[in-house]
């Protein structure tokens, strides 16, 4: 999920504060490296994020949204909370493959008068769970100069949409991932990441942006029947930086190309190309004096 799509994720990984279940991927205390940072076993941290972006993926509509949440942070050595995904599982013996079930949600939107979608029911926001295999291509560990990694990830996540009456299953979105990630150590930490992604949806998810019902149809929107497949591509670039030991602020910035798009004929898709940014901070209100026991920070 994607910046795009309003979604909450940004930065802080809001949407992720779930139950995450370990196994294999972290080192004994004792095997730790020295340029590892010192993280406490269990934080409560309070995350925010603020975004401008397209009400829907290929939108010309643009609006603001923010959110504001509790995000509870475990990080044991097989049981983990909130920063790695939701059930977290690596192959015995081999931090090559990962399995997580990973969450995210996309941000409602209204049917604004003059939009693509005036006259047409609003966008509930959408929750996203599934699972999400992840390949480590390279890895240099923590050394005196940071860490760099370099992953595949590959989600499949159901959708749901909500008014929070009630909540509908909508479809099927699938959004493979290359993300490269730098990270710096010292006092004050930092870090900079870039991902590639395409994004491909079932038929109910992509009716559920591009369909238009006869009864929804004008002069300047005519009928449409969306189709499963491909979406958009994607680059994301974001940057974090901890002003104090407890406080930490993210910047990202998003584009999406909807070239070649399976419904690009639909008339809801406005857009060859948007633009998506958000600014998000994280402060660390409460944490354990007991220290982690594992390197995967």
């Amino acid at each position: 999920m994607t910046i795009g799509t309003k979604t909450l994720r940004f930065g802080v990984a809001i949407s992720a504060a779930a139950l995450c279940l370990g196994t294999a991927s972290a080192q004994n205390a004792s095997d730790k490296s020295e340029f590892v940072p010192d993280e406490p076993l269990w934080e409560v941290r309070i995350g925010g994020t603020g975004l401008y972006g397209p009400d829907y993926p290929g939108a010309s509509d643009q609006s603001a949204n923010g959110v504001v949440a509790p995000l509870l942070i475990y990080r044991g050595e097989k049981i983990r909370f909130g920063e790695y995904g939701v059930a977290r599982a690596i192959a015995a013996e081999n931090k090559r493959f990962e399995l997580d079930l990973s969450l995210d949600a996309v941000y409602s939107a209204n049917s604004t008068e003059g939009g693509a979608r005036e006259g047409m029911p609003d966008l509930d926001y959408l929750l996203q769970i599934g699972p999400q295999l992840i390949v480590n291509l390279k890895d240099t560990g923590w050394t005196a100069d940071g860490r760099s990694s370099l992953k595949f990830r590959a989600p499949i996540r159901a959708v749901a949409s909500t008014d929070f009456t009630g909540i509908d299953h909508v479809g099927y979105i699938a959004e493979p991932q290359l993300v490269f990630q730098r990270k710096k150590g010292g006092e004050l930490r930092s870090g900079w990441s870039t991902t590639l992604f395409a994004t491909f949806g079932d038929e109910g998810l992509n009716d559920y942006w591009y369909g238009v019902d006869p009864q929804f149809v004008t002069t300047d929107r005519t009928e449409y029947e969306a189709e499963a497949g491909y979406v958009s591509t994607g680059f994301r670039a974001s940057w974090t930086k901890e002003l104090t030991e407890d406080f930490q602020i993210f910047l990202t910035y998003q584009g999406r190309s909807f070239s070649g798009a399976a419904n690009e004929d639909s008339p809801l898709l406005r857009e060859d190309f948007t633009h998506a940014a958000s600014v998000s901070f994280v402060w660390k209100a409460f944490k354990s004096k007991r220290p982690a026991q594992n390197d995967d920070m």
